[in-house]
């Protein structure tokens, strides 16, 4: 049986591994004197994810292990939620934010978008998405010399 807990991990690590050959295909620029390469923050993120995947399937697994031993029955769930079709959609909408307006503009609409939609009315929330999203814009930009997306409006 299909059951998110199992098939979207398992998904993320399978995609991982192909983002993970299509990182290595990067060209390294030689004009950039930056500490890092191109392929440097991708590739940490994609085994990152691979990582917490592969923990979330074992976590699944040894559930299942449990639960048969003891002989008990976990509700089913739907494999799409509310919540998971507003993740995507959000994601979506981001990436496309990011670029049409690039990052720095567009991470701090997606942040104020998220913390309106989940009703967040503590304004300290607030002025922490904007001090992170200005905190990595200038260290990619000052410290790592990584330039984030510009967009093609601003």
């Amino acid at each position: 049986m299909l059951n998110r807990n199992f098939l979207f991990p398992s998904l993320i690590i399978l995609l991982g591994a192909a983002s993970l050959f299509v990182i290595s295909q990067f060209d390294k620029p030689m004009f950039q004197d930056a500490s890092v390469d191109a392929a440097f923050f991708p590739t940490v993120v994609t085994i990152a994810m691979m990582v917490i995947s592969s923990v979330l399937v074992f976590q699944h697994w040894q559930k299942n292990q449990r639960d048969k031993k003891e002989n008990t029955q976990e509700k089913e769930v739907p494999l799409f939620s509310k919540l998971s079709v507003f993740g995507v959609a959000y994601l979506i909408g981001y990436a496309f934010l990011i670029h049409l307006l690039g990052y720095l503009f567009a991470s701090l609409i997606a942040f104020a978008l998220y913390l309106i939609y989940f009703k967040v009315k503590k304004p300290l929330y607030y002025v922490i998405a904007a001090v992170f999203v200005v905190s990595v814009y200038y260290l990619f930009g000052e410290v790592f010399v990584i330039a984030l997306p510009d967009g093609i409006i601003l």
